[in-house]
């Protein structure tokens, strides 16, 4: 046989397998798809629900979340056309889209796709079913979020600082009161006066656990980092800046400490002691912080590494 005729049975043979096997084409599409005999004539309905990998943490400065897009598809591999496919889409038991297809030929499928946000620690279950007169099938996938709790070299430790958090700008309100003292000032006071230092493994039972300011907050109680993190979101919605103010994460003979960084509209940029009074400003921050060596800096909008 000659060139040109291998190279058109080729073509021919792409041409069949692509028309047979439509989701071949896409990416998401199931492993493999169910061998029917030639008498089998009725319509089945098969389902495939996948979660893409392009979610991602999302943060307004309150409260953190991941926002997942959905993926799903509604086979025909049956023998026979398929009618009224109903669909039903529900997350959590709740519907989220019901709909019918007309029609949905042999070999086609049906695509559609949807995000769903879950807040942070919790989770979503979607389920998906599809029905007609002779076939039922549906699919089910279970989302969990789980906030990465020692975020040390990680983009998500803007998630969290929150400016925005309810109940920060309800504690923020109740610091500054004082037309005589500087926000930052009270602020910093309040902050040292009223979270007790306390380790995670006390805690949260691990040798690390970043908690977010709302849980801070509720607690009375969190380590460095807590103290910088709820720091920093105190001053973010008290309105300095967000190349203003950061929290810094830096280390000392292989121990690790938190700061807070703000510019200062008298003084300038100072290192912060969180865990200090106002009172310490200047030489007791110096003492606190000498020889530390930061490493990382962020806040609700940025982050880097020094």
């Amino acid at each position: 046989m000659g060139k040109v005729a291998w190279f058109l049975v080729i073509i021919i043979i792409g041409a069949v397998v692509v028309f047979k096997f439509p989701e071949l084409l896409d990416p998401l599409s199931y492993d493999s798809i169910p061998d029917l005999q030639d008498d089998e004539v009725e319509a089945f309905v098969r389902l495939d629900v996948r979660m893409k990998e392009s979610g991602e943490w999302t943060s307004s400065g309150a409260l953190s979340s991941y926002r997942s897009n959905v993926t799903y598809f509604v086979y025909n591999v049956g023998g026979a056309n398929a009618s009224d496919v109903h669909v039903i889409l529900c997350v959590d038991e709740v519907v989220f889209e019901d709909f019918v297809l007309p029609s949905l030929v042999v070999n086609d499928y049906f695509r559609d796709e949807f995000s769903v946000s879950v807040r942070y620690d919790e989770s979503k279950q979607v389920t998906l079913t599809a029905s007609c007169e002779n076939s039922t099938d549906n699919a089910t996938i279970q989302m969990c979020t789980t906030l990465e709790r020692a975020s040390f070299n990680s983009q998500s430790n803007k998630l969290y600082v929150t400016p925005d958090d309810p109940l920060v700008l309800q504690t923020l309100a109740n610091i500054t009161t004082s037309a005589l003292v500087p926000d930052w000032i009270e602020i910093r006071d309040w902050v040292s006066n009223n979270i007790q230092y306390t380790v995670d493994s006390e805690v949260h039972g691990v040798a690390e656990y970043w908690q977010l300011p709302n849980e801070t907050l509720t607690l009375g109680t969190g380590d460095c980092e807590d103290f910088s993190i709820l720091l920093c979101s105190l001053l973010r919605a008290n309105g300095w800046d967000e190349n203003e103010v950061y929290v810094v994460l830096g280390a000392k003979d292989n121990q690790y400490h938190g700061w807070v960084k703000l510019n200062v509209d008298v003084i300038g940029w100072q290192s912060l002691e969180p865990q200090s009074g106002a009172l310490d400003t200047l030489v007791g921050d110096f003492l606190s912080l000498s020889g530390f060596e930061a490493m990382y800096m962020f806040n609700d909008t940025y982050f880097e590494t020094l």
